[in-house]
């Protein structure tokens, strides 16, 4: 499969194809033509002809990676569509892989596995995989044993065996908290899942230790996606009486969700209710206000993972590893600093 047989069966231009392969933030076409040519990718296995490249590029490589495939599986969500977060981060693993002449043949969730019956097991091997997001203990045993070669990208650390690449979900927790603090914001609300969450305790760990309220009506256990947002929104405006002056939302879509609720009962963001949240996915910066929020290194989250798998594979190292990827605050519109009366 060459770039022209992919771009006449996607029905654009080579071009278009090869900025899309090589677009480094996925930003460039409409997301449905993105989408189209990267299925077109891993149905047929495109990979680049590295020899060329390297040969355009004016640079050799002392040894050329090995022919392969590897898997890229959804942890929490059932498609990749459910989490603008995991769906940039999915990309950037396909474009690593490919790269590296690992290219991503397949892509699934763990609750595909329950439903998939006997026969088609052997649809989900490959040389290795990369698992994006917490997921349930009952499919580690199924994923060690298809995947001699496994790693595990998210926020938190689970308890398994494997590579683990972490930016650390209760930092980024704590970073927002302690901005909403610094702007002068005491009573503080939380929008997102509570169970087993490392970004609720941080949370409640962070007012604690300023001594500050966390009771019961501040909190809107809900999920974190852009339906469980509204909801949590809407659980917030009924239960807390007074509104808190800032919300902190587990993830960006929860943010952007909360907002138009927020927007609909006819407060005004950040004047009225600050908001925090963390991803720093692309549509942040569009909203209105755009969010100020706690941005985790995607890029550098999925490259790392690709190239600790591809160690895996060749087995360039035996011990699970654990690496830790730093966050960064993105200060926007949507949190009023209270003791200067100044929107950031």
């Amino acid at each position: 499969m060459t770039l022209k047989e992919i771009a006449a069966k996607a029905g654009v231009s080579v071009s278009t194809v090869s900025r899309i392969i090589n677009s480094p933030d996925d930003s460039f076409a409409r997301k449905e033509v993105r989408d189209r040519v990267w299925s077109i990718i891993r149905e047929t296995g495109y990979t680049p002809n590295q020899s060329a490249r390297e040969l355009k590029q004016g640079r050799t490589r002392a040894q050329k990676a090995p022919a392969g495939a590897v898997a890229c599986i959804l942890g929490r969500t059932k498609t990749i569509d459910d989490d603008p977060f995991f769906a940039q981060l999915a990309r950037v693993i396909e474009q690593q892989a490919m790269e590296w002449g690992y290219p991503v043949r397949l892509s699934y969730s763990v609750f595909d596995i329950k439903t998939t019956v006997p026969e088609k097991i052997e649809l989900f091997k490959a040389d290795g995989a990369i698992v994006l997001g917490r997921f349930g203990s009952d499919y580690i045993g199924f994923l060690e044993k298809h995947y001699r070669n496994l790693v595990y990208v998210g926020r938190n650390i689970i308890a398994a065996g494997c590579d683990q690449v972490i930016c650390d979900g209760y930092e980024a927790t704590q970073i927002a908290m302690k901005h909403l603090i610094s702007c002068g914001h005491r009573r503080i609300g939380y929008i997102g899942e509570i169970a087993n969450e490392v970004r609720y305790r941080a949370y409640l760990d962070t007012l604690r230790e300023h001594g500050l309220d966390c009771s019961a009506g501040l909190i809107s256990n809900c999920p974190q996606n852009g339906a469980g947002g509204y909801q949590g929104a809407e659980h917030l405006l009924r239960t807390a009486s007074p509104l808190p002056t800032a919300v902190f939302c587990a993830t960006d879509m929860v943010a952007v969700a909360a907002l138009r609720r927020f927007t609909e009962a006819k407060i005004k963001v950040p004047e009225q209710l600050s908001v925090i949240s963390m991803d720093n996915i692309e549509l942040s910066g569009y909203v209105s206000p755009m969010l100020t929020t706690v941005g985790m290194p995607i890029v550098e989250m999925g490259n790392v993972a690709v190239q600790i798998l591809i160690n895996r594979i060749q087995k360039r190292h035996k011990l699970p590893l654990k690496i830790f990827l730093p966050n960064k605050l993105a200060i926007r519109e949507s949190v009023a600093n209270l003791n200067t009366g100044i929107c950031i």
